[in-house]
């Protein structure tokens, strides 16, 4: 199999689509009362997307198998023994390591300094949604801190930034995806392993397609076992002889996609995932609509608006408690955290990247055109 080493900007615009979809999610977690019709909008037809949140974040972990065993199977094949080898694997930890720590650790940095200055003490109980008593519901410590910097808390333990729960599972099922490529031609058995960590997490007392982050350290280790079967499909995708989909098999699986969005399960959600990203690969008119402009640019800062907009919507919330308008918070915090992703994409984002790249294999070096690579 020879692997396409191009930048996918289509895959680009998706993950900017869900993170702002994710950003939406919180928005409407925060407004107390909205009419019975846009609650059953949100419920019962594709914006379910938005009203539940999670499936924008199933997405992320199919995307993230799928590029980043892409990027590694193009690696590995350019230069063998770069990814399975065992300084091969720390240089790729490392690398891993660099592109996530520092964004993670500037959304609880803006989270603290947000909170230092405008926290009152803890929100009504009767607060809706994320901004209410599971997060800034005590004044941060340097232990916590530490601890969610270190993507180490369980539980309501980040109380900074709960986005913060998928990041850890996201490290974790990073840290062994270079082993997927020891499956190439046995990816019933990569499948099958991934579905026993699912089991796994059942097992463990995680509510079926529930599963977020344990109340324990340990339950959170079950709970990241529950996730492998999303980026086993995206990582099997990546390995796969998968033909192009004629007009016919588009037009079918665009259907299914737009059905599965209101799909309670994750894995009708996995398997929209993949539609997804073999749609988003088909010329036409879905994939010229993704390389807009303006869905590109979302997709550049998508990382960076999914760590940085719950920490504005929570100040947002307790700068405006007093007047009892969570509309304008949720307004004020959606539309503050486009410029705010932009600026940590800049200045934190970008030269973490960069430090990341300095970071190489002692190995010949890599052709022209660098893989796509999730942020």
């Amino acid at each position: 199999m020879t692997t396409r080493t191009t930048r996918l900007f289509e895959l680009d615009s998706l993950r900017g689509i869900a993170a702002l979809i994710v950003v939406l999610h919180h928005a409407y977690l925060s407004l107390p009362e909205l009419p019975d019709w846009l609650h059953w909008a949100l419920d019962a037809t594709p914006l379910r997307l938005i009203g539940a949140g999670r499936p924008a974040v199933i997405f992320f972990f199919v995307l993230s198998g799928y590029v980043l065993t892409r990027g590694l199977a193009a690696q590995e094949e350019a230069r063998p023994g770069s990814v399975l080898s065992g300084p091969g694997w720390a240089n790729y930890a490392a690398q891993r390591a660099v592109r996530l720590g520092p964004p993670v650790l500037a959304s609880l940095v803006l989270s603290a300094a947000l909170q230092m200055v405008l926290w009152e003490g803890s929100l009504p109980a009767e607060t809706p949604g994320l901004v209410g008593t599971a997060t800034w519901a005590g004044m941060w410590s340097w232990k916590s801190f530490t601890e969610q910097a270190l993507l180490l808390s369980s539980g309501n333990g980040f109380q900074l930034n709960p986005v913060l729960w998928s990041l850890v599972h996201e490290w974790r099922i990073s840290l062994v995806l270079p082993f997927v490529l020891l499956f190439r031609g046995r990816l019933a058995l990569l499948m099958a392993l991934a579905l026993v960590g699912a089991g796994i997490a059942r097992l463990a007392g995680m509510p079926e397609g529930d599963v977020a982050l344990g109340s324990s350290l340990p339950k959170t280790f079950a709970a990241t076992a529950g996730f492998l079967p999303a980026f086993a499909a995206g990582a099997a995708l990546a390995l796969s002889r998968v033909p192009r989909l004629d007009p016919v098999q588009a037009v079918a699986a665009g259907i299914a996609v737009l059905v599965m969005a209101m799909a309670a399960h994750d894995y009708g959600v996995i398997l929209a995932s993949v539609l997804l990203i073999l749609l988003a690969q088909r010329d036409g008119p879905f994939a010229r609509a993704l390389r807009r402009p303006s869905l590109v640019w979302l997709g550049r800062v998508s990382f960076s608006l999914y760590l940085v907009h719950l920490p504005l919507l929570l100040a947002a919330t307790h700068l405006l408690r007093d007047q009892d308008v969570p509309e304008v918070a949720a307004l004020m915090a959606v539309v503050l955290s486009l410029p705010v992703a932009a600026l940590m994409c800049r200045w934190v984002e970008v030269p973490a990247h960069r430090l990341a790249r300095r970071i190489r294999p002692r190995a010949p070096r890599v052709p022209a055109g660098l893989p796509y690579e999730l942020r």
